[in-house]
Parts: structure tokens; sequence; C-alpha cells
């Protein structure tokens, strides 16, 4: 497995190791519209990498070139035309001629790193490689606020059935330590019990 795809499958990892103690799965919180909206890769490859499977990576130049035209395409002005090569270029000192060469010069070769860099704040408001990274990273890095959302309900789950001061909260508390099978036992016990409560509750 090359390294550059290393990141993404520990990511996917975690991801499904939350979503299988939420008791959720994958097509409850991925989007790929969203997540090719963000990482700037075609739904298909996004697809293809979260099956764990790789994809062609273009050329650096081509993938500059694609990332710039995805941009515009997605992040228009309020009145939903796309930004002027003028407009952007005027962001950090260069021309509309010089931006409109890049997209359409072809070649292997990319900008001049200050000039990925003033696109990218154009667009983040920071320099951010979004321009340069390769399809792993890049979904990679789109899949972090998904993971964050997640890790902070797990927290929030953590913090509610944890949260007594007494003896039940010091027995739970340690119960985080048991081996994952063990783990898993208590848990469906406890919502076994939680969901026989609630029943005769409704009685």
């Amino acid at each position: 497995m090359r390294d550059s795809q290393a990141a993404l499958t520990e990511t996917l990892r975690r991801l499904d190791t939350l979503l299988q103690q939420a008791g959720k799965e994958r097509d409850d919180v991925l989007n790929l519209e969203a997540l090719s909206y963000e990482s700037g890769i075609p739904p298909e490859a996004v697809t293809t990498l979260l099956q764990g499977d790789s994809v062609p990576e273009d050329d650096f130049g081509a993938r500059i070139r694609s990332r710039i035209t995805h941009l515009r395409e997605t992040r228009r002005r309020p009145d939903g035309t796309r930004f002027t090569y003028s407009e952007i270029g005027e962001h950090f000192g260069s021309s509309g001629a010089a931006i409109s060469a890049l997209i359409n010069g072809g070649g292997r070769s990319g900008p001049l790193a200050a000039t990925q860099a003033g696109i990218e704040s154009f667009f983040f408001g920071t320099p951010n490689g979004f321009l340069s990274a390769e399809t792993a990273p890049a979904l990679d890095a789109a899949l972090q606020s998904v993971l964050r959302d997640l890790e902070r309900a797990d927290e929030s789950s953590k913090d509610a059935l944890f949260g007594f001061d007494d003896v039940r909260g010091v027995a739970l508390r340690r119960a985080q330590g048991l081996p994952e099978h063990s783990w898993k036992v208590l848990q469906a016990t406890l919502k076994a019990l939680l969901e026989q409560d609630e029943m005769e509750g409704d009685l």
C-alpha cells in the first residue's frame, strides 16, 4: 500500500469503529457529493477510495488545473456566477492572463508555489495544499470533519453513560478497560435493559 493512502486507511478504520459503536452505517454519515465538493475529487473516485482501492493519479499539472476548475465551479459569487481569472489573480498580485495560461497551457508542471498559495488563499482564506494534494490525502482531509463529529458524539454518549458520581460511575468507567468482546457484551446488555425499562414505562 502506498504511503499516501496510509492516513486515509487509518481514518476509515476509526470512522468504521465509531459508526459500529453508534449502530450506524457509512451511508448514514457520508455523502458522496459533499465529499467530492470538499476534496475536489470526482464522486466515482471517492467511491473507489472509500472501498479501499486506489485510483490513478493525474500528473501534477493536470491535478492543479482540475482543482482550480473545480473551485471555480463550486465556490461561486453570491449571484451564482464564477469568479473571473482576473479576480483570482488580483488577490495575490497576478493577472487574469497568467491564471488563464496556467489553466489552458497544459503540460505536466504546475504553478509556482506562490501562485498555488495565492489561489488557495483566494478561495479558502489561507494556503492549505488543496490544489496539489493527491487523491487519498485529499479525501482524508475531507473526512476529518465527519470524524470529529462522530468523536464528539461518542464522547457525549460516554459522558452520559459514565456520568454517575456513585458506585455505578466507578464500575462503568472501569469497564472501559475490558477487552473488546467483553465490552460489546456489556453494551448489548445495557442496551437491552434500557429498552426493557422504556417498554415498562410505556405500560
